[in-house]
């Protein structure tokens, strides 16, 4: 149960943020009377951290799947998989290029 609630939670970062926050703003309002100045540091925290989370996320992508730096870059292993995903990368890049080919093309006809 809480593997699936991990999982959860890490496919979606932005809506527990969201919570948290909406929390801390309504906390704010009717608890301690916030301000128009306190309600605007909490937004620009808010875009702080979730830019935080955006930053984690591309660089998890671009990392290794492990999470940890590879030991020995001249394994052969650790190559092939390199390779491996460079290979997928190129094959969704392409693909991804073939669907904007395919509605351009039909744009102009």
């Amino acid at each position: 149960m809480m593997e699936k609630i991990k999982k959860w939670i890490v496919n979606h970062p932005y809506f527990l943020t969201s919570a948290v926050f909406l929390i801390i703003v309504l906390v704010g309002w009717q608890v301690l009377y916030w301000r128009e100045e306190n309600f605007t540091f909490v937004l620009l925290l808010y875009f702080i951290v979730t830019l935080g989370i955006r930053l984690d996320d591309i660089s998890r992508k671009i990392g290794t799947r492990s999470g940890a730096a590879p030991g020995n870059p001249e394994d052969k292993e650790t190559i092939m998989q390199q390779l491996t995903d460079i290979k997928y990368a190129l094959l969704s890049i392409s693909a991804t290029l073939n669907r904007i080919l395919e509605k351009t093309e039909k744009k102009d006809q």
